[in-house]
């Protein structure tokens, strides 16, 4: 039985599947932090910064209540990989991951509105992936699955045929590693 209201600060769809998976009721409070004006190097902290800060967004509307924030990040040859803008950019970045390895990184971060505590931690995976032809990347690009996509992939949905392997812990892939989360909710007396 769920003790303690948890909130969380993402409109993924993805997101919100991995919570409801687990048996959680929550409530999605969409945060209105502007992503675009962060710029930190390492990949890691850009992730953990991101999610501390959609969760604060909604911290305020809540006095008693757990909120959940999250981002996700993908790496390739040292640089980050965000949400294509275009097709033909979402092409051009599975052409390039197209039979190697890349690496998705997911900063979450929960609040504790009533007790005052925070856990901002991240949890990651590499991905290879197969040899694609010019055919299966269009034809994924054209589901408009990948222009939602940190990297322009989504390992839950259509583009799991991607993947050859990975090495990690894969809901960090997929935008929220659960499993870490539930652990943390469980130590906060949430459930």
């Amino acid at each position: 039985m769920q003790k303690r209201k948890i909130v969380l600060a993402s409109g993924s769809p993805r997101r919100k599947k991995l919570m409801e998976q687990i048996g959680l009721e929550f409530e999605i409070v969409e945060s209105n932090f502007d992503e675009d004006s962060v710029n930190l190097a390492d990949p890691i902290e850009l992730a953990k910064f991101l999610a501390l800060k959609k969760a604060q967004a909604v911290v305020a509307r809540y006095d008693d209540a757990i909120i959940i924030g999250a981002d996700s990040v993908v790496i390739f040859k040292g640089q980050v990989l965000g949400k294509p803008k275009t097709a033909v950019d979402a092409k051009r970045v599975l052409r390039e991951l197209s039979g190697k390895k890349n690496r998705g990184i997911t900063g979450y971060c929960l609040i504790d509105t009533k007790n005052k505590t925070v856990v901002n931690k991240h949890s990651e995976a590499v991905v290879k992936f197969r040899t694609l032809s010019d055919a299966e990347i269009d034809e994924y690009v054209a589901t408009g699955e990948p222009l939602d996509m940190a990297g322009s992939y989504g390992l839950m949905d259509k583009g799991a045929v991607l993947m050859e392997s990975i090495r990690g812990n894969f809901y960090s892939i997929v935008g929220l590693p659960i499993n870490e989360v539930y652990v943390e909710l469980k130590k906060m007396g949430a459930i």
